[in-house]
């Protein structure tokens, strides 16, 4: 049975907000009058809520979730009360008076716009959506909202050089003091517009607010205004900084005011929370990032535990539905043991709480329809066949960074170097891989490891080569995790792949290491992909003096969370591993 849409008033609906928050140019859409608290506040520059690089349905709905809820209250000493959080979990206030700001989402893909690529490429997000605010399927029309509706570090980019255009003279200055007034879309709005605006257009400040990883990683940034022209880029040292902007704009300035995470603490986020505008919460052991979001928003009391009126029951449904994608596809429909915590039971609870109230009010109002009508399953379902049937339509090299994060390590032997590492998640078998890799016409070679005929014609390792070049990455890694098309069965495997020869030994220590903490077992799953995948060097010791490993993993517990830090500190040597 399909239901009715939920009545709309009361509370801005979802895709209403993030159409808002998008929003470049139309000084048509209507103000947030009905959704900020006071039209008479202070309104400062927004915060952008960023995600990790690699852009899965946590990440954007972590930051979708986090910024409905705190630009609907806004910050101030009385919405945002100090609290310690359970387990490491600390969140501050802001103080002095009250001071609301706009939170927009901001998905973290630096090359792809919103639109028809971001649906491509993230076909599992468009399904939770569409099911949250109740599209209607129609192909069209999703990519039509969903162009409107979100907002990439690629589209971000260009918006923050468009507001640069407006420069010089009163028509330029008056123009980026109304795009920035009508839009947040990273001009700074203050008290002193006009200097506000010059400082949109000459230096620029972000402030960030990162869900679902807790460090920027460091990267070559161009020369700023305040450096000399004369110094070369070689010697400028790598600072902190988003992919996509820090590396291609200068005079770019982040602040990061908070984060919510469940990865490991980098340390990169003062602990010191009185310097911090919003929360501080790093908690490992959970299986979803939006889980802790939704205990922070409701411990803070920005989404609220008793019933919702019927006017606003509607719109935080959809959120809720939003939400509990995330961390249903997270936990494997909460089926996943090792990885179902109290914090991701209490999230569900709570969030089907919300879905049920909403639906409750509906059959108020529609005679003979069954108040019981959420499936939890088929939910679940749509949203994950999505996501696994979406690699199909992707080339290699797509496919490898879909789900794609990077490190660093310091290693001390023979002598103090860096080592950049990256790991590939893939919802598909190596079978499968190396199947897509043997099939795509195009193949790009490079020179970098290519030492023999028989790498030359392994069409996978070519195209890891060319990935990893691109990348710039001394080590890769990829991890699979896939059911079997037999019983269901639930499987990964690990293939490690050292370019850097200088490397080696970091990968034999991680190889003594992860066996038994990981379960590895040699060779991959399926019919004959083991044979295939020797061939190419991917079983054994590796050809011309590269390292290339192909595991089963046993302890199918273990995700890129747990393997990332044994690699890194494998790298790294005593010196360990170092920040994201």
């Amino acid at each position: 049975m399909t239901l009715p849409k939920p009545p709309r008033g009361g509370g801005l609906d979802l895709l209403r907000f993030l159409k808002h928050t998008s929003t470049t140019t139309s000084s048509s859409s209507p103000p947030l009058s009905s959704y900020l608290p006071s039209p008479s506040s202070s309104v400062h520059q927004p915060i952008y809520v960023l995600g990790n690089p690699s852009a899965d349905l946590d990440s954007i709905i972590s930051a979708i979730i986090y910024s409905y809820f705190a630009s609907r209250f806004g910050t101030s000493s009385s919405t945002w009360p100090s609290t310690n959080a359970p387990g490491n979990g600390k969140c501050n206030k802001e103080e002095g008076g009250i001071s609301f700001r706009q939170y927009i989402p901001l998905i973290n893909l630096p090359d792809v716009p919103c639109g028809r690529e971001l649906g491509r490429l993230r076909p599992e997000f468009v399904a939770a959506l569409r099911l949250a605010v109740g599209w209607d399927g129609d192909g069209d029309r999703d990519e039509e909202e969903l162009e409107r509706s979100v907002l990439t570090v690629a589209n971000l980019r260009e918006r923050l050089k468009t507001s640069r255009s407006h420069g010089g003279g009163e028509e330029g200055l008056a123009t980026a003091t109304a795009t920035a007034a009508l839009e947040g879309s990273g001009g700074v709005i203050g008290d002193d517009t006009n200097t506000s605006a010059r400082r949109s257009i000459d230096e620029q400040n972000l402030d960030i607010m990162l869900v679902d990883w807790n460090a920027l990683p460091n990267l070559q940034t161009p020369s700023s205004s305040r450096s000399s022209s004369a110094e070369p880029p070689a010697n400028r040292q790598p600072t902190p900084g988003i992919q996509g902007i820090s590396d291609t704009l200068p005079n770019i300035h982040l602040s990061i005011i908070g984060c919510i995470d469940h990865h490991a603490d980098e340390s990169f986020v003062p602990k010191e929370t009185a310097q911090l505008l919003g929360p501080r919460c790093i908690q490992t052991g959970v299986g979803s990032c939006t889980s802790l979001v939704v205990r922070e928003l409701r411990e803070r009391g920005l989404w609220a535990n008793n019933n919702s009126s019927p006017s606003s029951s509607g719109s935080e449904s959809q959120a809720a539905k939003l939400a509990l994608a995330a961390i249903l596809i997270d936990t494997a429909n909460m089926t996943a043991k090792s990885k179902v915590s109290p914090v991701d039971i209490a999230a569900v609870e709570f969030l089907e709480a919300k879905i049920r109230a909403a639906a409750a009010a509906i059959m108020d109002q529609v005679q003979n329809t069954n108040s019981s009508a959420w499936d939890r399953e088929s939910f679940y379902t749509t949203i994950s066949r999505a996501k696994e049937d979406s690699v199909n339509n992707l080339t290699v090299s797509e496919v490898l960074g879909r789900d794609y994060k990077e490190w660093t390590a310091t290693s001390t032997a023979p002598e103090e170097k860096v080592i950049k590492m990256g790991i590939c998640s893939v919802v598909k078998p190596l079978s499968w891989l190396l199947e897509k890799c043997t099939g795509e016409k195009s193949s790009p070679q490079s020179p970098k490891t290519a030492t023999n005929n028989k790498e030359k014609e392994d069409p996978l390792f070519i195209h890891l080569t060319s990935f990893s070049t691109a990348q710039n990455l001394d080590v890769v890694a990829v991890m699979t995790a896939f059911r079997t098309t037999a019983d269901d069965t639930f499987c990964r495997e690990l293939l490690l792949y050292v370019l850097n020869p200088d490397c080696r030994e970091g990968a034999e220590r991680f190889e003594k290491v992860a066996v038994g903490e990981l379960g590895l077992e040699e060779g991959g799953w399926g019919d004959g992909e083991e044979g295939d995948l020797r061939a190419g060097g991917g079983g054994g010791g590796g050809d011309g003096g590269s390292y290339k490993r192909v595991w089963r993993q046993m302890d199918v517990s273990k995700s890129r969370k747990e393997v990332a830090p044994l690699l890194r500190a494998a790298m790294g040597g005593e010196r360990g591993g170092g920040r994201l």
